[in-house]
């Protein structure tokens, strides 16, 4: 509850809970202590859906992959397709680096192919991005990131 009375929401990745307080990271990074006596509710929601990233203009994804300075075959992924089955990774300060070279353009991430993708998606989350934009330019990544959820655009 604020000081004036009213109730307001608060909405984060859960980054520790003790018996006496619940601490969060809002979308722009800020760290909440809110002791418990002031939760009043709570519920665990998925990352947020964004638009459909198969839908995104070509022309679009060709400026994100040279502002990221990559090129080669796009892959994309909605970041609720990729983690929502997942259990939450803690989130890390916005200052933190991402745990490979990418670039936060918006509503996406982009980055040339990771192995560890699942981390990149849920640095790419916890700074509010909705999508993920991989380049790669070796044809032998395509399988394996297609087996982790990103899909081709061919067009």
């Amino acid at each position: 509850m604020r000081p004036d009375g009213y109730f307001s929401d608060l909405i984060g990745f859960v980054v520790a809970a003790s018996a006496a307080e619940l601490r969060l990271q809002d979308r722009r990074g800020e760290t909440h202590q809110v002791p418990w006596a002031q939760v009043h509710a709570w519920r665990p929601v998925g990352v947020a859906r964004g638009r459909d990233p198969m839908r995104t203009p070509l022309a679009e994804l060709d400026r994100q992959a040279r502002l990221a300075g990559l090129s080669g075959r796009y892959y994309v992924a909605r970041l609720s397709d990729l983690l929502d089955s997942r259990e939450p990774m803690p989130g890390s300060p916005p200052s933190a680096p991402p745990p490979s070279p990418a670039e936060h353009v918006g509503e996406w991430v982009v980055a040339a192919p990771t192995a560890d993708l699942i981390a990149l998606a849920w640095w790419a989350a916890h700074r509010d991005a909705r999508s993920l934009l991989l380049v790669a330019g070796d044809p032998a990544d395509h399988e394996r990131l297609l087996s982790l959820g990103m899909v081709a655009r061919l067009d």
